[in-house]
């Protein structure tokens, strides 16, 4: 019997070892391959100073043309011959890097994360030998140019008055809002309970529903010539016509206005029987006292 349950708890034993033999090689697989690192194989190391990291740690992604060949293996502050962030990041394959390289720190996301960018320089440059210690560029900062732009902008509304005047702007759009609100002005008396206004609207309205019904109907002179009887258009016509014909009569010379108008000889004529009339006239005011004497005198005889 002891034999026996020594036996079961030895192989209860075994089966749990083996079990947490299995589960501790899974997670060193998936361990492995989630950290996207080779373990076995040459490893490329690539330092790199930087003034600031903003932010950069380790493990972020080095990415050379948009592709991640490795990651951040360590960052060391180093305080001669200046203060610097000394970068040293592992790569799964060689990068040539050539004179006139970019290298620098991208953040992913304003939310954060950032990773290693790599512009290796014109092909046609000379490669840089293998432990080069790389200069970094001065990252961008998202999140802190966006609140220097943020207190640009509001350092600018303030001195260029522009929030004054909105304020002054709302002080207006209340004043009015509580000057329609005691029914004060046009407005004001459209949104009151007052009914006068609303009234002689709707009285106004009325008057002119009855003068479009009249116009509807052909009454009055100016519902005649809307209505649909043309009486009123042919008279109109006619009288254009006639005025045409008078003018064209008087165009050709015809008539007396016409002759008047056209004829120069009939002009002088009427002109000379004027100045005749006239001169008559003065030699009649000339003798008048003559003849006036001479009647008084002899009526007097």
């Amino acid at each position: 019997m002891k034999k026996d349950s020594l036996a079961q708890e030895l192989r209860m034993e075994i089966i749990v070892g083996a079990f947490m033999v299995f589960v501790l090689i899974g997670l060193g697989y998936f361990t492995i391959i989630l950290s996207g690192e080779k373990w076995f194989g040459p490893k490329n190391f690539v330092e790199v100073r930087f003034k600031d990291v903003m932010g950069l740690k380790e493990g972020d992604s080095v990415v050379v043309r948009g592709m991640p060949v490795g990651k951040v293996k360590s960052l060391t502050l180093e305080p001669s011959p200046v203060y610097c962030v000394r970068v040293t990041a592992v790569l799964d394959q060689p990068v040539a890097v050539r004179t006139g390289y970019k290298i620098t720190v991208v953040a992913t996301s304003v939310l954060g994360g950032r990773y290693l960018q790599v512009d290796e320089g014109p092909e046609a440059n000379p490669k840089l030998p293998e432990g080069t210690i790389f200069e970094g560029q001065q990252p961008y900062d998202l999140v802190g140019d966006a609140s220097e732009t943020i207190n640009a902008v509001k350092q600018g509304l303030i001195q260029g008055g522009v929030i004054s005047n909105l304020q002054s702007m709302t002080a207006q759009f209340n004043e009015i809002a509580t000057r329609m609100n005691a029914g004060k002005g046009l407005l004001g008396k459209l949104f009151s309970e007052d009914e006068t206004l609303y009234n002689d609207i709707s009285a106004a309205v009325t008057s002119l529903k009855n003068i479009t019904a009249r116009l509807d109907k052909g009454e009055g002179t100016l519902g005649k010539l809307l209505s649909s009887d043309d009486k009123m258009y042919k008279d109109l016509s006619d009288a254009a016509a006639s005025l045409k014909n008078i003018s064209a009569s008087i165009e050709r010379g015809e008539g007396l206005l016409g002759k008047l108008i056209k004829d120069d000889s009939l002009y002088e004529k009427v002109t000379s029987a004027i100045d005749e009339v006239r001169a008559t006239v003065d030699d009649y005011r000339e003798t008048a006292p003559v003849v006036t004497f001479t009647s008084i005198f002899f009526g007097a005889l």
